[in-house]
């Protein structure tokens, strides 16, 4: 039996026909669901047909369907994961649970099942790192909770993860005062920034950051660039201290011996510049130059003008001929006029018959007239145009143009105090500047260029310029060789973790990297040290 079809059946029809023909997410969606379903697959039918409503929220069938295969897919997943969990199995018992919490996130035995999971693992780790009383055992406790917190959304873990960190944090400050109140500033900063890693605060960041400042007081590399030799006597008064004119392109973990003395610094890297720095010569050479200018105007005939009264005289010279011609023909036509011819007795008069010279006269008359038009016209041209133009009047101004170049040859080598030693660096060139100068000239828009002599402090940043890449490379190998050294002293995890093996690795840290140690990393040697696989991050 036929039944008519209901409008709102229709409406869902042509909406579902024309998403099929326009949205391709929600086809392909809708499609991917479909074969999943087929299959028995009713975690990806479930999540395609979830896709396939976001794409079209209006369709009826796709999202009618979503709510009835997930629950499908979770009783399948509960149904998978279940061995695993009985057995303990976490790996395969954890993914199943969490793909059903992705569809149904209030699902009471789905979250019951990770809650005893949780539990499970807390209980685990517990088991693997008993508290005793170690930071290696905590961090390393820490570490195994940290690696299923990503699979266990259960509140009561994550804030069981959250109290950890936190302890932990405290514990780390604890040693962080310690460290700074024993004068070990590294230590202090690397512990202050994984306190802070761990449960981040603003109090805590404002310790850390002036732990990081006395950290890089304490611990930076004193540098002494010791300059002798003959140098030219202005540029060698402004070559009083060359490592603080460098300082800002030091390499971090480095400063200046000028900048004090700090209690457990690094014994000082002494640079020695043997230098000669000659006396700057200058010579002179000349170039003239040659630039054409207005000097002025004048005035001069108007062609145009002269063009036009020309064309004024030949068109009055026409119309007096055209005159004249016309006069002579319309004379002539009155001496004869033309006759009428007798017709019959009170008949209408016809026009009188024309005679040549008649008709020439009326034609001559015409280009009289034209002639008349034509001297008006170029009488008005002539009116328009003035007699004379005003034009430039070009000159060449001459002048000199005076080239200066300074220079002073040099030459230096710069030995480094590095335990080790390295062969001397050695380079030599010129100091060389140049300038020109010439006058002014406002007509032909040539503005005057000084003559700007450098001063002696130009030439003393020149040859810094030239000695700083040596300084700054002999900076960088001697703190790598103090950094490696530094590292062999602390190569060796301990067993307790006191400050002054943390101010060893710091300072090897920085020296090498020229970084302050990172705090995950720091987090993982201690977990490490336990035998720990897990590895311990920031939150």
């Amino acid at each position: 039996m036929n039944t008519a079809s209901s409008p709102l059946r229709l409406v869902s029809i042509f909406t579902l026909l024309l998403l099929a023909g326009c949205n391709s997410a929600y086809r392909e969606a809708f499609n991917r669901a479909r074969e999943a379903a087929i299959r028995g697959d009713f975690l990806t039918a479930a999540r395609s047909y979830r896709d396939a409503c976001r794409a079209a929220p209006d369709d009826e069938e796709a999202c009618g369907r979503v709510p009835l295969f997930s629950v499908k897919a979770t009783d399948q997943a509960i149904t998978t994961a279940r061995p695993g969990c009985d057995a303990g199995e976490l790996d395969r018992c954890l993914p199943p649970l969490l793909d059903a919490r992705d569809l149904l996130p209030e699902h009471v035995e789905v979250n019951a099942m990770l809650d005893k999971a949780s539990q499970l693992h807390t209980e685990r780790c517990a088991s693997q790192w008993k508290e005793d009383g170690s930071v290696g055992s905590a961090v390393a406790g820490f570490a195994c909770l940290q690696s299923r917190g990503h699979q266990l959304p259960v509140v009561a873990y994550q804030d069981l993860l959250a109290a950890r960190a936190s302890q932990l944090s405290a514990r780390f400050t604890a040693l962080a005062t310690t460290a700074r109140s024993r004068g070990t500033q590294g230590a202090a900063a690397a512990l202050w920034t994984t306190a802070q890693c761990l449960a981040p605060s603003d109090t805590t960041g404002a310790e850390f950051q002036r732990a990081q400042q006395d950290f890089f007081a304490q611990s930076s590399i004193p540098v002494e660039t010791r300059l002798d030799g003959p140098i030219y006597r202005p540029i060698a008064q402004t070559l009083s201290s060359p490592c603080m004119s460098l300082s800002s392109g030091l390499p971090r973990g480095s400063r200046c011996a000028e900048n004090g003395t700090v209690s457990g610094q690094p014994s000082p890297l002494v640079l020695q510049v043997d230098a000669v720095v000659q006396r700057v010569v200058e010579n002179i050479s000349e170039d003239v130059n040659h630039v054409r200018y207005v000097s002025g105007t004048r005035q001069v005939p108007n062609p145009r003008f002269e063009r036009a009264r020309d064309r004024l005289g030949d068109a009055e010279r026409d119309l007096r001929r055209a005159e004249r011609a016309f006069e002579e023909k319309d004379k002539e036509c009155k001496k004869n006029p033309p006759a009428h011819d007798a017709t019959c007795v009170g008949c209408p008069d016809s026009p009188p018959a024309s005679t040549p010279a008649c008709d020439e006269a009326r034609r001559l008359d015409e280009e009289r007239k034209q002639k008349v038009a034509e001297r008006e016209e170029a009488g008005r041209a002539l009116d328009g145009l003035p007699e004379t133009v005003t034009e430039d009047v070009h000159d060449t101004f001459t002048y000199s143009v005076l080239t200066h170049d300074w220079r002073s040859p040099y030459q230096f080598t710069l030995h480094a105090n590095t335990p080790g030693g390295s062969p001397p660096v050695r380079d030599a060139g010129e100091l060389r500047f140049s300038d020109a100068e010439h006058v002014g000239f406002s007509p032909a828009g040539i503005s005057a260029d000084p003559l700007d002599v450098p001063p002696p402090h130009a030439f003393a940043n020149a040859f810094l310029e030239r000695l700083a890449p040596h300084v700054f490379a002999a900076v960088q190998h001697d703190a790598r060789v103090r950094g490696a050294a530094r590292r062999s002293a602390c190569n060796a995890l301990p067993a307790n973790w006191n400050t002054d093996w943390v101010q060893c690795w710091a300072e090897a840290t920085l020296w090498e990297h020229g970084s302050e140690p990172a705090p995950d990393e720091f987090l993982r040697l201690i977990a490490s040290s336990t035998g720990a696989t897990e590895q311990p991050r920031c939150r």
